[in-house]
């Protein structure tokens, strides 16, 4: 070997230690950075750990934890588009983790972008088939996207993975009754009655829901009984009040009278305006002894 190549060889050896040297300090600081990021984050000094986030990606960009950690930020913040782009660089570093694609679909949802949001959500539950709220999630999303059919399929597979999801059960039997699968939304409602014991505000829902299916298969007795048991749940619950004042307008005018006078007296500026306006001219009916239909 001549003394050139010996030279040559010499002086790649000490340009790699140097460059490994270098990236090492980066990647280092990069991390020092990300955790003063993640401080800031958890104290919820959003612009701080946005500086420090940034500062750690610029250092280092493969460092896909910071990545992800910049990302997070800026969902706090809101900056959707930002965060999405930062999960997606986190992805490209690492395409395995499940959490990051389920965030990123999540992202998506909240840009009403649903057909964005469908192949992050897709590969997340490939990733890890117990992620519940995935499944739930693409319920919702192909919901939007007007696809009724799979959204029945990803809720019903979000209970399965989790028979106590209170979520699955509201979006399931609601959506089987706004397409007048009556009987299947009774039945999710039960099932989630008897799954979600002792949770009152989520019980309280699934009553109220459930008697909105039994008044609107004329079965006012026990949609009434499903009214009251809400707001012996949750005492305050408009919805609730609104519904049994109406139901009982069909067969016990005087009780009609006591609750949709309770659901007025109790209005609020986030109090449904139709719903307020409908309650009034029920009364006005009721007073006039007006037919009710």
């Amino acid at each position: 070997m001549t003394k050139k190549i010996v030279l040559f060889i010499c002086a790649l050896e000490i340009l790699f230690t140097l460059t490994a040297a270098k990236c090492s300090r980066e990647h280092v600081q990069s991390v020092e950075m990300m955790n003063e990021c993640v401080k800031f984050h958890r104290r919820k000094l959003y612009p701080q750990a946005i500086r420090d986030c940034s500062k750690a990606v610029s250092l280092d960009p493969e460092n896909e934890l910071a990545q992800h950690a910049l990302g997070m930020v800026y969902i706090e913040t809101k900056e959707f588009e930002q965060a999405a782009r930062h999960l997606q660089k986190a992805i490209a570093i690492k395409d395995d983790v499940a959490t990051y694609h389920y965030q990123l679909g999540e992202v998506y949802q909240w840009m009403r972008q649903p057909e964005q949001a469908v192949k992050p959500l897709l590969r997340a539950v490939e990733l890890n088939d117990s992620l519940y709220k995935a499944y739930y999630r693409l319920g919702q999303v192909y919901q939007e996207m007007d696809d009724p059919q799979k959204a029945l399929q990803r809720y019903t597979e979000a209970l399965e993975r989790n028979p106590r999801f209170f979520e699955a059960y509201r979006e399931l039997g609601s959506l089987y009754a706004d397409y007048d699968f009556l009987s299947h939304s009774l039945q999710v409602f039960d099932e989630g009655v008897k799954a979600l014991e002792g949770r009152g505000d989520d019980l309280a829902v699934l009553r109220h829901l459930k008697g909105t299916v039994l008044a609107e298969k004329l079965d006012y007795e026990a949609a009434i009984k499903e009214f009251r048991a809400a707001l012996e749940l949750r005492p305050n619950m408009e919805d609730a009040m609104f519904s049994l004042g109406w139901s009982y307008s069909y067969v016990n005018p005087e009780n009609a009278k006591i609750w949709l006078n309770k659901f007025v007296q109790a209005a609020s500026q986030r109090t449904r305006a139709d719903y307020l306006a409908a309650a009034q001219a029920r009364l006005s009916e009721i007073e006039l002894g007006t037919p009710l239909q």
